[in-house]
């Protein structure tokens, strides 16, 4: 018998341990790829959203709790069908969904013969009696969780394999998940689900929480089919169009972006944060940890005036923040920055990187923590960077001027006579100035770096704030480069 939440009972751990041992034996096999639904194949962009789901269909609308289940069929670019399963919470029965045109509404296009399940959507009623959205599972292994308030943006992955290497990306795939029936009062909801790829098998358990913070407990058990060369854990998807510091657009809304930044919190205790950007080519930049206390591509800005986007709410984008669990170890926290011309196509991925090579047959565990954010400022009490911005320098070709600026408590208390003062390190070329001002009316504290180049040798910059020599502010850092 399942209890309603399920990832605390024994037979929820049995079960458990027999997916991991199913992972096990098909990483010792070949891969082998599913294919798609025929009749679904051919539904284009405006037919696969011009379909609606049916609220008769709807799973758990008559179990008495505060979740539902809502699908996903095949089409468009969702065409690998996915098993789905429920498991009862009396019995731990398991029963396996069967999908059908008649869960949907196709509208004014030819109504499919034969149609599969590419995913499914979780609501509660999150803002009020009406069943809101808290997280989807569509397309490979994205899932994106969002929280009280928010609208969908950043996602997560199950896994990354080779991303940002010379060998082609495997996007691995949830094949099969098995959903446990909640107790009316659950506030939690488990999943469970198979992933596979060319290069790993993997069995997975969810446990969603949703609330102002949702929350995903994940528990990921890895079995590798090959030698990898690179295994991205806990890897997150954004966009980043346009920010402050640019680039330039012939665009009425000032910026366009899912998250606005990487923050990171290392094993020492040390926060840190990079500003995204979209630059002019590939770039991918690594921050080598041990065992890290947190990572998460974050949506700092939440002002609609820097958006002007009624429809998009980008002011609204989730933050997502991964905390791990147990002992990672030795690795790295990746970020990969790909040119986009467009607002629809993700260019920023992070994950976690262990510095240990991989090898066929290897076993791996990982745990953690997910949270969709609205306000990240519990995370980090110290002041943060709220808005980089970058500027020529009249006369001086070679150089570049950076204005960073920070907010926070810790300003906002701060005795306006106390002297605040900056620790900046750069790797190349030469500081030419560095200083602080306050602007008006406000608490805040703008950093003035002025850099001048060496060459063509780009300048990794770390700074942040001190007063009487404590540190008052989170780590800057950026790559500048001529």
């Amino acid at each position: 018998m399942f209890a309603g939440m399920g990832a605390s009972s024994a037979d929820a751990q049995d079960f458990f341990g027999s997916l991991i041992s199913r992972a096990e034996a098909s990483a010792a096999q070949s891969y082998r790829k599913e294919g798609p639904v025929p009749e679904t194949v051919s539904l284009g962009y405006d037919a696969y959203r011009g379909i609606t789901f049916k609220p008769e269909s709807t799973l758990w609308r008559q179990g008495g709790g505060d979740f539902r289940v809502e699908f996903f069929p095949t089409g468009f670019l969702y065409q690998t069908p996915v098993k789905l399963n429920v498991i009862a919470r009396t019995d731990g029965a398991v029963t396996a969904l069967t999908s059908s045109p008649d869960m949907f509404d196709f509208g004014a296009g030819r109504t499919p013969a034969n149609v599969g399940f590419a995913g499914f959507k979780l609501t509660y009623p999150l803002n009020g009696q009406r069943f809101d959205e808290i997280i989807s599972f569509l397309g490979a292994s994205y899932f994106r969780p969002i929280g009280k308030g928010q609208a969908y943006g950043a996602s997560a992955r199950g896994l990354a394999i080779d991303t940002a290497q010379a060998r082609s990306e495997e996007f691995p795939e949830f094949r099969e998940f098995w959903l446990v029936e909640p107790a009316p009062g659950d506030r939690s909801v488990t999943l469970y689900a198979i992933l596979e790829s060319p290069g790993a098998s993997g069995a997975y358990s969810f446990v969603v929480t949703p609330g102002p913070r949702t929350t995903v407990d994940v528990d990921a058990r890895l079995f590798l089919r090959h030698g990898v060369s690179m295994l991205g854990i806990a890897p997150l998807t954004s966009m980043f169009l346009s920010g402050k510091a640019g680039p330039w657009r012939d665009d009425f809304r000032p910026e366009v972006h899912d998250s606005d930044g990487l923050a990171m919190l290392t094993g020492s205790g040390e926060p840190i944060w990079r500003p995204l950007g979209n630059p002019g080519s590939l770039q991918v930049s690594t921050f080598v940890d041990n065992n890290p206390r947190g990572f998460g591509l974050l949506q700092r800005e939440r002002r609609f005036d820097r958006y002007q986007d009624g429809v998009a709410k980008y002011q609204a984008r989730p933050s997502l923040w991964v905390e791990p669990k147990g002992d990672w170890g030795e690795g790295e926290v990746r970020l990969v920055e790909i040119p986009t011309p467009s607002e629809y196509h993700d260019n920023i991925v992070a994950f976690w990187v262990s510095r240990w090579p991989l090898s066929k047959g290897q076993a791996l565990e990982y745990r953690y923590r997910l949270s969709a954010l609205a306000d990240d400022s519990a995370l980090f009490p110290l002041a943060r960077v709220v808005a980089t911005r970058q500027a020529p320098i009249d006369g001086n070709s070679k150089a570049r001027r950076l204005v960073v600026e920070f907010e926070g408590d810790a300003l906002s208390r701060l005795d306006p006579e106390r002297l605040v003062e900056s620790n900046v390190v750069i790797s190349a070329g030469r500081l030419v100035r560095s200083d602080i001002d306050q602007p008006p009316g406000s608490t805040n504290r703008r950093l003035f770096l002025d850099v001048e180049f060496d060459g063509r040798r780009p300048a990794d910059i770390r700074a942040h704030l001190t007063v009487d020599g404590e540190r008052l502010s989170e780590t800057f850092n950026t790559v500048l480069r001529p």
